[in-house]
Parts: structure tokens; C-alpha cells; sequence
């Protein structure tokens, strides 16, 4: 099992409540018995786009899937041409992004090199702010242009990797969250600050960081499907 899966089980999440959210609170949302698939689209150059299913952090795991304003869909590109790479990428609907890089990384393939600037892979007790290099959309992982797995190729990520997440709920205003994301693929938590414009701590913050409405353990594991 995943060190970092190891280093949050038994940790508490929060989950929503009616309450109001004029106190500050933390939201987390544990998936790890995959209630919500985050199914690849397919994206190809020329051709009509194969919608998968969209992640809204501020929702539970039984959440629909819906594409719609403030979700995220996960996307797979095939490329015509056999020199340069295939890729998988974030891409955000209105009013959410994802944090990048914020350094140019070079990826090699076939002799050349393609420089990029992928999606951010954060440390354990790192803090997602403002201050992050935030876009619509950003790439994980390139493979061979028409490889459909993660069989062969280049990741930008780990394969348990924390994203930084932000999302414009109903005050219009951003509120900063994560994604826990298992095998470049599976999103086994994720978690949002209610109050707008607080940073958030990965995984998840002391109790004095918030008001913790309701308490369960975290017990998190590697599930293992085709995207």
C-alpha cells in the first residue's frame, strides 16, 4: 500500500452537514470504496469528444458525475502523429482549476524535447493557497500517442499523488481544496475549505484549523481499474 494512503488512515473527515458555514470548516470526503468513478474522456484532435464523468470536491462520493459549472473532468488526448506523445490532462468547467508547476519540466520523446508544465503533486502538510500557480487545465501523464493505459510512458505525477484544487461555490468567491489521487487515475479523497479565500492544509488539518462537524476514520485503499 502507498505510503501516503498509509500516513492518513485512521486519520478523521469531515463530511457536510446543514449547518451554517459562517463558521470556517474543513469538508472531507472519503472514496476510498469508489462510490464515484472518475471516468476518462476522450478527447481526439478533428473528432467529437467521448465526455467521461466530472468531480465536484464540494459533493460526496455519491455525486452523479454531471458535467456542469465548478466540476472537473479527467481527459484522455490521443495524438495523429507518432512523434509526439499522448496525453492525460485535467480539464476544469467554469469556475474551478487545478494548481501546475510552477517550472517549465522538459519531456522527452522520440529525440525531442516538449516542455510542459504539469499538474503540481504536493507533499504531505503542505498548505494549497492563492499563491499557486493556478490553470484550467493541466497534464499527468504522456504515453505513446494511441496507448489508451498507463502501461508505458512518462507521468507527471506519482501515482499517489495530492492535487490542489480551488472551486467558486455560491458566494463567488475561490475556496482552496485537494484531491487524494491513487494510480494516475482514482480519487480515493478529497476535501474543500467552506470559508472563501483560507488556505487549506494536505491532508488534513489539526481540529483547531476548523470547526469538525462530524468525525469517521479514513480507511483508504488502492482499487485498480481501467480508466
Amino acid at each position: 500500500m502507498p505510503a501516503r494512503v498509509m500516513g492518513i488512515m485512521g486519520a478523521t473527515a469531515v463530511l457536510a452537514s446543514a449547518t451554517s458555514v459562517s463558521n470556517a470548516a474543513v469538508v472531507v470526503y472519503d472514496n476510498s470504496a469508489g462510490t464515484f468513478w472518475w471516468y476518462s474522456g476522450v478527447r481526439p484532435f478533428g473528432d467529437p469528444e467521448t465526455p467521461g464523468s466530472f468531480l465536484d470536491i464540494t459533493q460526496p462520493p455519491t455525486q452523479t458525475g454531471e458535467r456542469r459549472p465548478g466540476t472537473m473532468g479527467k481527459w484522455y488526448r490521443p495524438n495523429n502523429a507518432s512523434n509526439e506523445p499522448g496525453t492525460r490532462f485535467l480539464d476544469a468547467e467554469t469556475g474551478v482549476q487545478t494548481a501546475r508547476t510552477n517550472n517549465w519540466v522538459d519531456i522527452y520523446w522520440k529525440d525531442a524535447i516538449f516542455q510542459a508544465m504539469p499538474t503540481r503533486d504536493y507533499e504531505p502538510t503542505e498548505i494549497v493557497t492563492a499563491a499557486d500557480n493556478w490553470r484550467d487545465q493541466s497534464t499527468y501523464f504522456w504515453h505513446h500517442p494511441w496507448d489508451a493505459t498507463f502501461d508505458v510512458g512518462t507521468p507527471g505525477i506519482g501515482k499517489d499523488a495530492y492535487l490542489g484544487v480551488r472551486v467558486k461555490m455560491t458566494d463567488n468567491q475561490w475556496h482552496y481544496g485537494w484531491i487524494h489521487y491513487l494510480n494516475y487515475m482514482t480519487p480515493v479523497a478529497w476535501a474543500y475549505e467552506t470559508e472563501a479565500n483560507v488556505p487549506i492544509q494536505i491532508p488534513v488539518p489539526s481540529p483547531s484549523a476548523g470547526l469538525f462537524l462530524f468525525m469517521m476514520g479514513l480507511g483508504l485503499r488502492s482499487r485498480h481499474r481501467s480508466s
